[in-house]
């Protein structure tokens, strides 16, 4: 996976996006909304809000912001932002590996079926884990490689034609969480098929200032 491959292939999806995984995805994305509790007055970020399926679901009491590399995915988010009303949402083109917000900007953040696409799995948590204030929520809705070592090998084995969808199948949990500083307080697989997991974590990096 890389960059310019990630930005065509979410071109070329844009236009079907919501008709392949609207519906399906629905009720996975309003459970990782609800789980992170959000409440009013709440900043929060979605990374890869992709066409803004999940915007709807936000409560109008919050700020949202969405940030996506692909123009073509964000202009149908527009559209829906527009449709709506949406005036708590704002959309913002940018790569994740590099976004430009200042530290501990966001009480949430949300990454829904995004861990999976980007080139860098560490690189876009360790942003999220940046521009999130301490003890604020980071929830992960993503497929994540089985503990199965059998099932492990074949998902290995399948990844380099799942790349050319947009979409690894390998990425590991443990790795992906290995010397950060968040706490798993909920891990739950989710429809469709179970092949999913919810991750809600908890930013437990210390407050500027504060003594080490």
């Amino acid at each position: 996976m890389d960059t310019e491959k990630v930005t065509r292939v979410y071109s070329v999806y844009s236009g079907f996006y919501d008709l392949l995984f609207g519906k399906i995805f629905h009720n996975s994305r309003a459970t990782a909304i609800e789980i992170l509790g959000l409440k009013a007055g709440d900043r929060v970020l979605e990374v890869g809000v992709g066409t803004g399926l999940s915007l709807p679901l936000y409560p109008r009491e919050c700020s949202v912001v969405g940030i996506d590399l692909t123009g073509p995915m964000l202009s149908q988010g527009a559209k829906k932002i527009r449709k709506l009303g949406l005036s708590h949402v704002h959309l913002q083109q940018m790569d994740a590996t590099h976004m430009a917000f200042r530290d501990d900007r966001f009480d949430a953040v949300l990454a829904a079926y995004v861990m999976s696409t980007v080139p860098s799995p560490p690189a876009v948590l360790a942003e999220m884990v940046r521009v999130c204030r301490p003890g604020g929520r980071i929830v992960l809705l993503n497929h994540f490689s089985n503990g199965n070592r059998l099932v492990s090998r074949l998902e290995k084995t399948i990844s380099p034609l799942c790349t050319r969808i947009g979409f690894r199948s390998d990425l590991s949990l443990k790795s992906l969480l290995d010397q950060t500083c968040l706490d798993v307080e909920q891990n739950r697989k989710v429809n469709p098929f179970n092949y999913w997991h919810i991750v809600q974590c908890v930013n437990r990096k210390p407050a500027h200032g504060a003594s080490h």
